[in-house]
């Protein structure tokens, strides 16, 4: 079937030969006996005989172009087409015509033109997203630096008033510190998520994941007037996950709830089956939020409460980390809410 489909065209221009051929035979037949009949009349219409045979090329030669005529111009155009595609860019198509190695070809050049696009485009966005990513590094380094050096200056022209004075312009320096460190790891493990990351997944309870979960991280809680408390079934799931990075989701989604929650309240973690695999839920009390915010909830740099940035020092960067990481495993993140609860839910699927 292969042979027979690539020899299609071959086909076609033998079978232009052949037509082209017997309408000449014909027409040949038609001129030799008229002039046969010519040359019984007179001696002086001899050399149209040969005159004939040369006619008969001709004949050929224009009546075979005419049969293949539109295929001429269907390369023509391709060729036109072509020269458009390099010229004007990739993204144009070509006409598809008939079912044969040219329309073949139109296809193949159909899908180079889209696919090259498609690849211009996605390093077109690339190109945006490491700007933006410029410009959102920039800015949040430059708030905690320039906080720090502030205070750092003022230590070293020696203008505090008292020594309570001193320890409160050293701790808010050290606290800007931290900040900036912390938004240099998260920098580097969002740059590292971008590229090919391997897995090493293991077979684990979900249940008892999240039971050590909340048993960890409760007395960080409770410092913060928070109660970490769980809904857990006694049904296991088990999911294929790599240890480490499921922790870095779980605290990016725990300290998202630590940072934004309303104080005094509760924070819970859940555990439901859905859609042929399990969702976990961490939901928290917190300021009213839109629906706009909450689509924007897991963009890079994004942060819930603008105001209070500086205050909690979050870096805008936890959930778009956590949402990677549950891409990476084959899972789903989302957000939703009412009022003034928030949930974070994480879909996956079952081993």
């Amino acid at each position: 079937m292969k042979r027979k489909w690539q020899s299609k065209l071959s086909l076609q221009l033998l079978f232009s030969i052949a037509v082209s051929y017997v309408i000449t035979l014909f027409f040949l037949g038609i001129l030799t006996h008229t002039i046969y009949r010519i040359e019984k009349l007179s001696p002086y219409f001899r050399p149209i005989s040969a005159f004939a045979f040369f006619l008969g090329i001709v004949f050929f030669a224009v009546l075979f172009y005419l049969i293949v005529y539109r295929k001429i111009e269907y390369l023509k155009y391709i060729s036109r087409k072509v020269m458009e595609i390099a010229n004007k860019g990739f993204g144009t198509t070509i006409e598809i015509r008939g079912n044969d190695e040219i329309s073949e070809l139109c296809r193949n050049i159909n899908a180079m033109s889209l696919e090259l696009k498609n690849k211009f485009e996605r390093e077109r966005e690339l190109e945006k997203s490491k700007n933006e990513l410029i410009i959102g590094i920039s800015h949040d380094l430059r708030t905690p630096l320039t906080s720090a050096k502030g205070y750092l200056q003022l230590l070293k022209d020696k203008k505090y008033q008292s020594d309570e004075e001193l320890e409160t312009y050293i701790q808010i320096a050290y606290d800007r510190m931290e900040m900036l460190e912390d938004l240099i790891e998260d920098l580097f493990e969002y740059t590292r998520l971008q590229g090919e990351i391997r897995l090493n997944k293991q077979r684990l309870c979900l249940n008892d994941i999240l039971l050590q979960f909340v048993i960890d991280y409760g007395p960080l809680f409770e410092k913060e007037r928070l109660a970490l408390k769980s809904t857990i079934p006694q049904e296991k799931y088990y999911v294929e996950i790599d240890p480490d990075k499921f922790v870095r989701i779980m605290e990016n989604l725990l300290g998202n709830a630590l940072k934004y929650s309303l104080r005094p309240s509760s924070v819970w973690v859940s555990l439901s089956p859905k859609d042929q695999g399990v969702r976990l839920t961490v939901k928290n009390k917190t300021q009213p939020i839109d629906e706009e915010n909450l689509s924007r909830l897991f963009d890079r740099f994004y942060r819930l409460e603008k105001s209070r940035s500086k205050e909690t020092g979050g870096t805008g960067l936890g959930l778009s980390i956590a949402k990677r990481l549950v891409e990476l495993h084959g899972g789903k993140i989302w957000a939703d809410g009412e009022e003034d609860v928030i949930r974070l839910h994480v879909w996956l699927p079952v081993a």
